[in-house]
């Protein structure tokens, strides 16, 4: 779903379409979605030869004949894991069960793909190009996705900013670590997970810089000292993060300012027709609002006019089909009508 929205992003977006945000952690390998029947058939096949039990791939994946290849689709958590679907309304222990169960069977899955793929490539039968896709974390994935095949004039219109974090080795086996960087826990030790680092090192530093070296693809890169005794502290974090706002935020305005410039023929500017589009969207969107809610309120206070300039953006994030587009509808909406 997320490579599917990011294709869309970039086919119809006119203005800036890609922010990448690449720091000291790869991430670990995808559980697929969606598999070729012959593929996972292979990888079944394969992972039975490596002695696994295969009765969790058995079990959530589903063979769909209408498929053009025939595929093999992962089965929604809401059928397989019992509660799921109510575990917003009901307590947060259910809530909790649900997110223990579906981490096991993730990490499961993972495990079985990953060891079948490197398999079938020691015997030669899956090339490594047909093999990264079960082995690369969804950072590699999405940017290879969006910046390795497209044309200058269009990574014109992305960025990416880079966050190296120095002295980060020493504090690993500090809990909070984990969020910044990939960590494997062996006799008792916490340390850096050397083969996730190695693919973070490819990514970062050698394939984004040959995407800068062939197009016009704004990178920004910098290093955050931890605290020598408390490690990669909050204040440490509330600094880049003010500074990474401010940037954005500039760098939003010149990529639009630019995209305008470039396209000033409203008659076939494709930015005009997009705004037009988002017009008539959000009047629809806010017809369906009926309620004042907290959230809202918080919208337009960011929004009136402040006496300094305000340059930290504002995210308005939530799960599907919360609400997000009606209630950015119905606060653009008003600021239409305050204006």
């Amino acid at each position: 779903l997320r490579m599917k929205l990011l294709e869309e992003c970039l086919k119809t977006s006119a203005g800036p379409c890609f922010v990448g945000l690449v720091g000291e952690k790869y991430g670990s390998i995808r559980v697929p979605g969606e598999v070729e029947s012959a593929e996972f058939e292979m990888i079944l096949d394969a992972a039975v030869e490596a002695g696994l039990d295969t009765h969790i791939l058995e079990e959530w994946y589903c063979r769909d004949e209408n498929a053009v290849p025939p595929a093999y689709y992962l089965k929604p958590k809401a059928q397989m894991l019992k509660n799921f679907q109510n575990s917003m309304e009901s307590s947060s222990a259910a809530k909790t069960r649900n997110d223990k169960a579906w981490r096991n069977v993730s990490e499961e899955i993972k495990r079985i793909f990953r060891t079948a793929v490197l398999h079938l490539q020691e015997k030669g039968t899956m090339k490594s190009a047909e093999a990264k896709k079960f082995l690369c974390s969804a950072l590699e994935d999405e940017l290879d996705f969006a910046l390795g095949k497209q044309t200058p004039a269009f990574l014109r219109k992305c960025v990416c900013y880079i966050r190296k974090i120095s002295n980060f080795d020493r504090f690993a086996k500090l809990p909070e670590m984990a969020r910044y960087m990939d960590i494997v826990v062996s006799a008792d030790r916490v340390m850096r997970n050397q083969e996730a680092y190695e693919r973070l090192l490819k990514v970062r530093d050698e394939f984004i810089p040959t995407v800068v070296a062939a197009s016009n693809l704004r990178v920004y890169s910098s290093v955050t000292h931890c605290d020598m005794k408390l490690g990669y502290s909050q204040e440490v974090e509330s600094n880049y993060v003010e500074g990474l706002c401010k940037q954005f935020y500039e760098d939003m305005v010149d990529i639009i300012q630019a995209t305008v410039q470039q396209n000033f023929d409203t008659e076939t500017d494709p930015l005009y027709d997009e705004i037009l589009q988002h017009l008539s969207l959000c009047k629809s969107h806010a017809a369906l609002h009926q309620s004042k809610t907290e959230s809202l309120d918080y919208i337009q206070e960011y929004l009136l006019p402040s006496k300094g300039s305000r340059m930290n953006p504002l995210v308005v994030y939530g799960g599907p089909c919360t609400g997000k587009t009606v209630l950015l509808a119905e606060a653009a909406r008003q600021v239409r009508r305050r204006v």
